[in-house]
């Protein structure tokens, strides 16, 4: 059979729903391709919305020149093209004549990024944009001009797709290259899905990255489509487009989590306990995804010195300005190094429209340390200055004052379901009373 254009022979499905199209290929089926190529294999429903469906396929492809991947996926889609089914991901290819190579595809079945030829004399690379080679690299009879130093190749079943790992050798430069495949995920129609997830990234010699879905990057650099670049220097990344080799437009910079430590570090407050940070080299330090973000010295990638540190809206964007020690915040507000003794009652009642239940009371004493109460119906309130005649209890922009001989009483309402007419159908009470131990 020769094709002039996409072919599909195989079972074929109509059903859909108000808001899924759900008909098109299903089962067992065969394309045909215009340059020759062919494709048999099982059709799955990858997933599908209204403007229409997708759907992925995994068996062999067969190239026009006679070789062949012996275990492809091809991905299917109706929307900017509408008849674009081609290779997708990052495969082995097996060839009649000459040693198995490891090359990407996407967009259609395209050739990306470069092929990697398994020679078991010396391998030797080709790289590929748009379907072309772009120069001809380091093979036998040619001159050599990206050497492979080294790669690795996780080859996996049904669980990821092909993962090449090369190191190129360019004059005096050094680049290392990760070209990964898509992964298999389930859904409500199949156990095993493919999931077109193909990604690039190249690390260049002064250490920035380049980040792309693989038809974006030539000669190590960005020529046509969107790219996300990773500065070393800054530890900062930005989104950024091109084409034919001209940046059009980019995103602010950003911080990239990718250029930052992760460590376990004491609470910057004072408070007890640790808390995740991501560290950055210049400073910058964000505690549980920016609950706390500080600016400043740092010593052993923890604050040192002076600094800045900035709470979210969680913690009313509170500030500690001034002198860290060892992680710590070691101004006026967590100074005292007293112990105080507080006498804690606390109250719950549960309501609803129908009935309100009686109140419940619990007693017991409390060293008073900085960080939140950790009472029920007051976990947001935090205690955040410690003084020999005075503790301060902040709750949003709401300020409370805990003196020698003045006992605090708060009280907390928390609301429950709410009925479509707006209406709230229950909620808990809470009171709480503090006293100050002699």
């Amino acid at each position: 059979m020769v094709a002039t254009d996409i072919i599909y022979k195989g079972g074929w499905q109509q059903a859909s729903t108000i808001l899924q199209k759900l008909a098109g290929p299903i089962g067992d089926g065969e394309v045909w391709y215009p340059n020759g190529d062919h494709f048999k294999g099982a059709f799955h429903l990858s997933f599908a919305c209204i403007s229409g469906p997708a759907y992925a396929a995994d068996g062999r492809y067969e190239f026009a020149d006679g070789s062949y991947i012996e275990d492809a996926w091809i991905h299917t889609s109706k929307d900017k093209k509408p008849q674009c089914w081609g290779l997708h991901g990052v495969f082995r290819i097996h060839h009649h004549q000459g040693p198995d190579s490891i090359a990407m595809f996407c967009a259609g079945g395209k050739r990306y990024g470069f092929e990697l030829y398994l020679d078991e004399k010396k391998p030797w690379v080709e790289e590929w944009y748009a379907d072309d080679r772009v120069v001809r690299h380091s093979a036998s009879n040619e001159l050599l001009r990206y050497e492979v130093m080294d790669y690795e190749l996780e080859e996996t079943n049904r669980h990821e797709c092909t993962t090449l790992k090369l190191t190129l050798k360019d004059g005096d430069n050094i680049y290392r290259i990760e070209q990964r495949g898509g992964g298999y995920t389930t859904n409500n129609y199949d156990e095993k899905v493919y999931s077109p997830s193909t990604r690039v990234t190249v690390f260049l010699p002064n250490g920035d990255s380049l980040d792309h879905y693989g038809d974006d990057v030539r000669d190590f650099k960005p020529y046509s489509g969107y790219v996300d670049v990773h500065c070393a220097e800054t530890g900062m990344c930005r989104n950024e487009h091109w084409k034919d080799g001209e940046l059009l437009e980019t995103r602010e910079w950003k911080r990239d989590y990718r250029a930052s430590s992760q460590l376990m570090l004491p609470n910057p407050t004072g408070a007890e306990g640790e808390m995740r940070a991501n560290v950055w080299k210049n400073g910058h330090i964000e505690y549980n995804n920016g609950e706390w973000i500080y600016d400043g010295e740092v010593k052993d990638s923890r604050p040192d010195g002076q600094g800045v540190l900035v709470g979210d809206n969680y913690h009313n964007g509170r500030c500690f300005e001034g002198a860290f020690v060892d992680g710590v915040y070691v101004n006026e507000e967590n100074g005292f190094t007293g112990v105080i003794m507080l006498h804690v009652k606390s109250g719950h009642r549960h309501w609803s429209i129908s009935s309100t239940g009686d109140w419940e009371y619990e007693e017991e004493d409390m060293q008073a340390k900085l960080g939140s109460l950790g009472i029920s119906g007051f976990w947001s309130y935090e205690i955040t200055r410690i003084t020999e005649d005075c503790i301060t209890i902040e709750f949003y922009k709401e300020r409370y004052e805990l003196r020698l001989d003045q006992p605090l009483h708060l009280f907390s309402e928390i609301e429950g379901d709410e009925r479509s007419d707006g209406c709230v159908y229950d909620g808990d009470d809470y009171s709480l009373e503090l006293t100050w131990k002699k």
